[in-house]
C-alpha cells in the first residue's frame, strides 16, 4: 500500500469516526444504537475473553465466578457512553444461606449480565436454553463455564439433565441461577408466567429457592423507544430463601404461583 493510500485510508477513517461522533450527539437515535452496539460488542470481548480463562480450567464449577471478577473490568470500556449502577438489598440472603440452592431471576434483557455478574455467589451455574449453544464466541463459552443446556422441545432429554444436575449440586455443592420466565421480558408490567422445571428440580432435590428482583429498566431502557439513557441505575432486590424441605411434586404449581406473586409485590415496590 503506498503512502498516499495509507494516507487516504486513515483520512477516510478519522472522517468516518468524526460522523459517527457528530451524529451521538445530534441524534437520540444514533446514541441509543452507538450505547446497544457498543454494550454488545463488549460482552463478545467478555466472552472471548472468558473462553482464554476457562481453558485454563476447563471442567471448574468456579469458571463462572472467576468471571465475575475478571470480565467486570471490560465493562469499564463502555463508561464514557454507558454508566450502569447497581443497588443492591438483601445481597446476605445469598451468603447465609448453604449451597446448594436454586436462584430465580426475572429477565428483561441482556442488560441483566450487569447485575448477575455483580452479585453472582461463588459456585453458581445458570441454566440456559441449548441454542444459546450454538451461538458463536457465546455458546463457547457459557458451555466452558458450566451452563446447564436444556432442550424444551425435547422433554425427556431435558427431564434427564435435571436428574444428573440434582445429583451434580447435591455431590459438587454448587447452585443453579435460572430465569424461571423462560425468556426476556420486554414489557414492563409484570412477570411472564413462570415454567415449573426449576421447581420441580428444587422440590425433587429439597432445595431451597432464592428469589432475585432485578427492578423494571423503563425509567432508563426501553428499545421500542429508542431509549438508553446514558447514566442510570439497577435496582436488584434479593429476597429471603424460600423452603421446599417436605414439599412434593403436587406442590410444584403452588410454589411457583407463589414465588411469582412475591417477585411481582417486591417488583411494585418503592425503589432503594
Amino acid at each position: 500500500m503506498s503512502l498516499s493510500a495509507l494516507y487516504d485510508y486513515h483520512t477516510v477513517l478519522a472522517m468516518g469516526i468524526a460522523v459517527l461522533c457528530l451524529a451521538h450527539m445530534l441524534s437520540s437515535t444514533c446514541r441509543f444504537y452507538v450505547r446497544l452496539v457498543t454494550y454488545h460488542a463488549v460482552i463478545f470481548m467478555c466472552a472471548a475473553y472468558l473462553i482464554l480463562l476457562a481453558c485454563i480450567k476447563p471442567g471448574n464449577i468456579n469458571n463462572y465466578f472467576l468471571a465475575k471478577y475478571c470480565g467486570v473490568p471490560l465493562f469499564w470500556l463502555v463508561s464514557p457512553i454507558l454508566q450502569v449502577g447497581v443497588r443492591v438489598r438483601g445481597l446476605e440472603h445469598l451468603y447465609k444461606c448453604s449451597s446448594p440452592y436454586i436462584i430465580a431471576c426475572n429477565h428483561q434483557s441482556s442488560l441483566d449480565l450487569y447485575p448477575l455478574f455483580r452479585i453472582l455467589p461463588p459456585r453458581t451455574v445458570t441454566l440456559a436454553k441449548k441454542a444459546l449453544l450454538y451461538v458463536p464466541v457465546f455458546g463457547q463459552a457459557a458451555w466452558l463455564i458450566q451452563t446447564v443446556f436444556i432442550d424444551r422441545k425435547d422433554h425427556d432429554t431435558t427431564m434427564q439433565t435435571f436428574n444428573k444436575v440434582i445429583d451434580d449440586m447435591k455431590k459438587k455443592k454448587f447452585n443453579l441461577w435460572v430465569f424461571p420466565e423462560g425468556t426476556r421480558n420486554f414489557k414492563h408490567d409484570g412477570l411472564l408466567p413462570f415454567k415449573k422445571g426449576a421447581f420441580h428440580l428444587a422440590v425433587k432435590a429439597q432445595i431451597p429457592i432464592i428469589p432475585i428482583v432485578i427492578a423494571p429498566y423503563s425509567d432508563f431502557y426501553i428499545y421500542n423507544e429508542k431509549k438508553l439513557d446514558r447514566v442510570c441505575d439497577m435496582y436488584i432486590t434479593v429476597m429471603e430463601p424460600i423452603e421446599t424441605k417436605d414439599l412434593t411434586s403436587d406442590d410444584v404449581t403452588r410454589l411457583a404461583e407463589d414465588t411469582r406473586e412475591k417477585m411481582l409485590k417486591v417488583r411494585g415496590e418503592k425503589r432503594m
